[in-house]
């Protein structure tokens, strides 16, 4: 088969076992273990618990963007960081090892190639020479010649499978070589960058209270394929109503983020520009659009885990001008239009998320 090989590793293991009390030791990597299996979402899937190392694989799906697909391993670290926080915040024990809970950190290799499953005993194992080949990658040179000690590796053969060039262009280039492997070369991207990046976000989201209208609507897949039909711009020409082309502009270090535009144009000539004004990945995003008469719909789908599907969640604010003025008129002469044509385009969006949804959910 041919998927994504990842391992996220616990940095600073060794001596914090070492230089710690078993028991709360055990129980503190017990709990940070968790945070990342439960982040864990399609495609990826877990193989096994390594000690300090979770190892997971997933099938190569061409449903899927490369952003969605990096954006799903990087939020394996916001989890664990928050985990990791909270510990700090919440712990008055004065015992070594939940004094040096901070000291711990996470480094996250990711290969892509080829594997076998097979089953022994009733348990799946992964194995084949990108297996192997990923798991060597974590002994490596990264901290030294970088300077980066949480981070994440994805090497070029992920870079070329996933059709991510734009997104590593800003990361370090970084090489290893291994015996019977020879030399494997990637990109390093520092995961605290992404947690500071997280933390800094002012979120932009409709509240129930605000909103104007809601819809609701229930998705078998999972938040990752859910979020993926919304921000792909060759998937909104196939869910969303009357659009003929999507394109976009102006992203983020090669990813859609605040500030990307999504140019719809329609058969009648006609354009609408749906700008993203904020958005965590897989969680939420928010939109404002161009409505009537110079107003705009500012709007927030909401993607909320309902066992391994989603329930996808839209309020919308009622419409508004440029300078925050409510335009009751509109609200009240277009609300019903509007409801039957978002609900359509989202009926549609489930529909396609459903079928690329992974077997077995």
């Amino acid at each position: 088969m041919q998927g994504h090989l990842v391992i996220a590793d616990i940095s600073g293991y060794t001596q914090f076992l070492t230089d710690s009390e078993l028991d709360h030791a055990n129980g503190i990597v017990g709990d940070l273990l968790t945070s990342i299996i439960t982040a864990i979402q399609a495609p990826l899937t877990v193989s096994a618990i390594e000690g300090d190392a979770v190892f997971m694989y997933g099938e190569a799906s061409q449903d899927l963007t490369g952003q969605t697909i990096v954006e799903s391993v990087e939020q394996l670290y916001t989890a664990f960081r928050s985990a990791l926080e909270t510990m700090v915040l919440n712990t008055t024990c004065q015992c070594d090892a939940c004094v040096n809970i901070a000291a711990l950190g996470l480094k996250i290799v990711m290969h892509c190639g080829e594997y076998a499953l097979s089953t022994v005993a009733g348990i799946t194992t992964v194995s084949g020479p990108d297996v192997i080949a990923v798991h060597r990658l974590l002994k490596n040179h990264i901290v030294e010649e970088t300077g980066i000690d949480d981070y994440l590796l994805l090497t070029q053969a992920c870079v070329d499978e996933l059709g991510i060039e734009d997104i590593v262009a800003s990361w370090t280039p970084h090489a290893e070589e291994y015996e019977h492997i020879g030399e494997v070369s990637g990109y390093v991207s520092s995961l605290k960058d992404v947690w500071e990046r997280a933390q800094l976000q002012t979120e932009v989201k409709v509240t129930r209270s605000e909103m104007w209208l809601e819809v609701n609507l229930t998705s078998i897949a999972p938040p990752a394929v859910v979020w993926d039909h919304l921000i792909d711009a060759r998937k909104r020409v196939g869910w969303q109503a009357a659009a003929d082309a999507v394109h976009i502009a102006h992203t983020q270090l090669g990813r859609i983020g605040t500030g990307t535009e999504f140019h719809c144009a329609h058969g009648d000539g006609e354009v609408s520009l749906f700008t993203v004004i904020d958005m965590r990945p897989h969680s939420y995003v928010t939109f404002m659009v161009e409505f009537l008469e110079d107003s705009f719909l500012t709007y927030t789908y909401y993607l909320i885990p309902e066992g391994t599907g989603t329930r996808l969640n839209m309020l919308t604010r009622p419409p508004a001008m440029a300078d925050g003025t409510q335009r009751d008129d509109l609200a009240d002469k277009y609300s019903s239009g509007w409801e039957a044509g978002i609900t359509e385009s989202l009926q549609n969006l489930v529909r396609m998320a459903d079928a690329a949804a992974p077997v077995g959910t």
